[in-house]
């Protein structure tokens, strides 16, 4: 009994201690961990374990060695963002594979990848052809990174010289239910907006799982129940409508008005307005 005891006791204490030093060690992924990552990791997991089922019976004697060796951790870790020596050293250099549109082959068996392996990450890439290569570097961590020829990247608003506006991110303005106000309060809003909008979709919050605002005020909803219907946003098609309607206005009102004077300047309102919406409406189509 005083045996189980005693392994709860330095379980528990390595779990706490864990807690404290994960900040420290850092937040990376199992898939962005190099070699040397993962070795540190199962050390510094197996000198705990030793510690905690009593494998290392002086408790005083197993703290100091996990100390030193987090300590070791730390120096290193440290060593590695001043130096890029130390960097390459311990992480290892990047290899470039392709380059100008030809595998390396060198480069290749250097870094110890095969054809099937340099297939199959570019395949996780989006890419299956290796003539839509330009420029491919495998990283430290063995993932490969791939620049698309120019013919074969994704057509942007940019490449059509078309000007959009910049995206902030949404805000989450409910979660399981429940109003967010920090969210709210960051987009200038409140509770009684939230509520208004969903009186007028007859939505009641408790139906709500989760409620996002993007940058244009447009609010997006999802339910609990998949199979409700909720109706699209539609504050940018609205206000897209709306100035279009009054372009047609004011050439309507030229063709109507028998005063020289207002025809011509309708018609010029009207001009000003195209150009108003053909400013906007790349901003408000997306």
């Amino acid at each position: 009994m005083e045996a189980s005891i005693d392994i709860i006791l330095r379980t528990l204490g390595l779990f706490l201690i864990l807690i404290l030093i994960s900040p420290v060690l850092g937040r990376k992924s199992v898939s962005s961990m190099t070699y040397f990552d993962i070795v540190t990791a199962f050390v510094l997991g197996g000198m705990g374990a030793l510690v905690a089922l009593g494998v290392v019976e002086s408790l005083r004697l197993g703290f100091i060695g996990i100390a030193i060796w987090f300590l070791a951790i730390g120096a290193i870790q440290f060593l590695i963002s001043k130096s890029k020596w130390a960097h390459d050293h311990f992480y290892g250099k990047e290899v470039v594979v392709i380059k100008e549109g030809k595998v390396l082959e060198e480069n290749l068996h250097s870094a110890g990848l095969t054809g099937e392996e340099l297939l199959s990450q570019l395949r996780r890439k989006n890419v299956f052809q290796l003539a839509d290569v330009e420029f491919a570097i495998m990283e430290a961590n063995r993932d490969i990174t791939v620049l698309p020829k120019r013919d074969s990247q994704p057509l942007t608003p940019k490449d059509m010289r078309i000007h959009v506006s910049s995206i902030k991110e949404p805000q989450t303005v409910m979660l399981d239910g429940n109003f967010m106000d920090e969210p709210l309060s960051t987009l200038g809003l409140n509770r009684n907006w939230l509520k208004t909008e969903l009186n007028k979709i007859g939505l009641a919050k408790e139906n709500v799982f989760l409620a996002q605002v993007d940058s244009m005020g447009e609010l997006y909803i999802d339910v609990y129940n998949d199979s409700m219907q909720l109706p699209q946003p539609s504050v940018k098609a609205l206000l897209l409508a709306s100035l279009e309607k009054v372009e047609a206005d004011f050439i309507t009102y030229s063709m109507d008005s028998e005063n020289p004077q207002w025809q011509k300047n309708y018609n010029k309102f009207a001009k000003e307005m195209k150009l108003i919406i053909k400013k906007l409406e790349p901003h408000l189509n997306t």
